[in-house]
């Protein structure tokens, strides 16, 4: 027979021998004896110690969870909801306890002697100083359960020692669900050692790293807030309209809306309007409406000579974290996995969501592409283009491509901005939900597009093309909240510089305190190139322009302590200044120097555009060359002029030009800043204008049995993955018979050519 048989046993005796009456006291007083009796009985010697070992053992872990009831408060209360929730089961409990103890029951009964005053003597209470632990601790729960009332039997109290170390370790278990989990540790934003080291580090940083991490998550949720819009309305042009000349008719509204991209024939037009009649859901009266689904358009709207569809011509999905983790991947050079895991967890929590447009795999689309590429990149045969669009109104590429040919030929510039509007609504029709949302709401900054994708990139390229088309129209107001969205997609990379830009634009749209807050965030004071020397003397200009002189003079001398050719050039060309301080040559003047300053210099006089603002910019600049050239005897043992001017710098950033800087001069058209790229920029072969200096993912991925991996999982792509081989062959070699048969036309009206003065003769 078991020990605990045994004690079952002994338990049945004593409770024969009691009154049937079972209150709470003499319930106590009866248990509490018999707790004594079994402590008494040495049957367990008789049998062994093993049993004795778990009933020690048993003692041990309830001192664990007493321990744990007084310091932890919830875990208290959740006791307690378990003991109320066993409440209602007591009478149950009662006769079934009644019949037969437990074990536990013994111990229980002379804890609620304790709490019941019964007559044991102290000093028997105290010859087991484990039960006296129990007892106290046990009769904070006890005490609620008597206010239930005193019908209540004992071994409803004892039922909930039976079942509280499963329930304990439930409650146990739920807190500590709440508590940081180690995965959270690691990869949290509070809990971010990785990016808690990079903050610790001095900023500005000079030169770029792969995957811009000093911009830590920490920086990046201090500058959120400067790249929303109020409304997506600020995004919308014909609001600027009526804030410029007030409320608008309808008609006048309904009347540039209708005006057609291109020349278009009355009667293809007429069909065009039949066609919208029967798609449903096309246009409405908002001209915002779409097919098969209830979302509006937010960028744009339906023209009368957009062919009504129900297909989108693209799609777009949310990335995931593999996919995020793997652009990351591929360019990072120093950082460890684990480290970039980090780093996109911190940033999502944030609420940061990445998303890729996608081609629609048909067999026209690849046509399309196939086409496309041959006609620029094969060819370069701008005729065949426009007919392409003929045939692929909604093809993106070719969009954008017909309209710079319509600028470069001197075409209507109305008709190349409707082309480029166009655009915009192809990539407007096919905004996910998610990306939808956020952007209606004017989380701009929240939006992130991955230039590794190509068609992300193609909506840069569309971006950047409408903000010049407002800023030719003077709508600088619709431009800068588009620079702002265009900066948000990609603020760390920026990929089309929009740095070198946006100054020129707030201070157009006379938003001062933007532009001093930006030049304050972590968007430019995290590296020490974000600084660009538009931001750098038009952040002093701004201040200027709001009464704070002060203010300004710093900042301006700020910007002439990093950009000293600039200031330079800016009492050369737009101050007109007869005597200059020094001259170019004494300044050592690099590509960088050049081409940034010029991208500030093209706008400038536009900004210093009053003898005020001229005569506070010419006194300052004087006098800190003079205040530079005055230390020259202090610096006399360096190298360059540049350094007797301005002292060696401690960080000296890289002369590599930064690929947004080109990307941005070859966008822009201006000749004076193309004329500042270096030749060896122009040699490569990557500066097509419809994708200027692609990202590329050169990793190759090799696996021991199989050899090299394929090439389709990179993390870039390009349109020469949607490009289908056997058809731009066939063009090829069609090409290549027309050519041949030219050449043989020429050929034989040179030789007619030459017969016709033999024969005169």
């Amino acid at each position: 027979m078991s020990s605990r048989t045994l004690k079952k046993l002994q338990n049945k005796e004593n409770l024969r021998s009691n009154s049937a009456e079972h209150t709470d006291s003499e319930d106590s007083g009866s248990d509490a004896d018999n707790g004594s009796n079994v402590k008494s009985f040495n049957a367990f010697d008789l049998l062994g110690g093993e049993e004795d070992g778990d009933d020690e053992s048993e003692e041990e872990r309830s001192d664990v969870d007493n321990a744990a009831l007084e310091s932890e408060s919830a875990l208290k209360e959740g006791v307690n909801n378990i003991k109320g929730g066993n409440d209602s089961h007591s009478s149950e409990m009662s006769r079934e306890e009644s019949v037969e103890p437990t074990n536990d029951s013994v111990g229980n009964t002379a804890q609620s002697d304790t709490l019941e005053g019964s007559d044991i003597p102290e000093d028997e209470r105290e010859v087991k100083p484990k039960q006296k632990k129990k007892s106290k601790s046990k009769s904070k729960s006890k005490s609620k359960a008597k206010t239930k009332g005193k019908g209540k039997s004992a071994s409803s109290k004892l039922n909930l020692d039976d079942i509280k170390e499963d329930e304990l370790d439930k409650v146990l278990s739920e807190l500590g669900s709440h508590a940081p989990k180690d995965d959270e540790n690691a990869f949290g934003v509070q809990s971010s050692n990785f990016e808690k080291e990079l903050e610790e580090e001095d900023v500005p940083v000079s030169d770029f790293d792969s995957n811009f991490k000093y911009y830590t998550s920490g920086r990046m949720k201090s500058s959120l807030p400067l790249l929303y819009v109020k409304t997506i309305k600020e995004l919308d042009p014909d609001q600027e309209l009526r804030n410029l000349f007030g409320k608008l008719s309808s008609d006048t509204i309904d009347d540039a809306n209708t005006t057609t991209a291109m020349a278009i024939q009355p009667e293809i037009l007429a069909q065009f309007r039949k066609i919208a009649k029967l798609t449903r859901g096309w246009c409405g009266k908002d001209r915002r409406s779409l097919p098969g689904t209830t979302r509006k358009l937010l960028l744009t709207r339906i023209k009368d000579d957009y062919l009504p569809t129900s297909q989108k011509p693209m799609n777009m999905e949310e990335l995931s974290f593999d996919e995020i983790l793997k652009i990351h991947e591929y360019k990072e050079d120093s950082a460890t996995i684990d480290e970039l895991r980090e780093v996109v967890d911190s940033e999502l929590k944030l609420g940061v969501k990445y998303f890729k447009f996608s081609k629609v795999s048909t067999i026209q689309e690849r046509l399309a592409n196939t086409k496309f590429y041959a006609s620029v990149v094969m060819m370069a045969d701008p005729d065949s283009l426009i007919q392409l669009l003929q045939h692929y109104p909604y093809h993106a590429e070719t969009l954008l491509q017909v309209s710079m040919i319509m600028l470069r030929q001197g075409g209507d510039k109305s008709v190349a901005n409707a082309l480029i509007e166009k655009c915009l609504f192809v990539f407007d029709r096919s905004f996910n939900m998610k990306f939808h949302e956020l952007l209606s709401n004017g989380k701009l900054s929240l939006i992130r597009l991955p230039y590794e994708c190509f068609l992300n990139r193609q909506f840069y390229l569309c971006l950047f093309r409408y903000i010049t088309s407002l800023g030719e129209r003077s709508m600088f107001s619709t431009a800068f909240a588009y620079c702002k969205f265009l900066l948000s997609l990609s603020p760390a990379e920026d990929p089309l510089g929009v740095r070198y830009f946006l100054d020129f634009y707030a201070m157009m749209n006379d938003d001062y305190h933007f532009l001093t807050g930006f030049c304050e965030s972590p968007l430019v004071t995290t590296y020490k190139k974000w600084l660009t020397p538009g931001l750098a003397f038009s952040c002093a200009l701004a201040h200027f322009n709001l009464d704070k002189i002060e203010l300004a003079k710093e900042k301006l001398a700020v910007a002439f302590e990093n950009f000293p050719y600039v200031s330079f050039k800016l009492l050369e060309q737009v101050c007109k200044v007869d005597t200059l301080p020094v001259s170019e040559k004494d300044l050592e003047i690099t590509d960088e120097d050049r081409l940034a300053g010029e991208s500030y210099l093209v706008r400038a006089k536009f900004l210093w555009n009053n003898q005020a603002k001229l005569s506070f910019l010419e006194e300052e600049l004087i006098s800190l060359f003079k205040s530079k050239s005055s230390k020259r005897a202090n610096y006399s043992g360096l190298s360059s002029v540049y350094s007797l001017f301005f002292g060696s710098k401690p960080d000296t950033p890289s002369s590599e030009l930064p690929l947004n800087l080109i990307r941005f001069a070859v966008l822009s058209g201006e000749n004076t800043m193309m004329a500042r790229i270096p030749k060896k920029v122009w040699n490569t072969q990557e500066l097509l204008e419809y994708d200027i200096l692609p990202p590329k993912d050169n990793t190759v991925e090799y696996n021991e049995f199989s050899g090299v991996q394929n090439s389709n999982k990179k993390a870039t792509d390009s349109l020469l993955n949607y490009v289908d081989q056997n058809i731009l062959g066939s063009i090829i070699q069609n090409q290549t018979e027309n050519s041949f048969e030219m050449a043989e036309l020429e050929e034989q009206l040179n030789q007619l050519q030459a017969e016709e003065p033999d024969q005169e003769q």
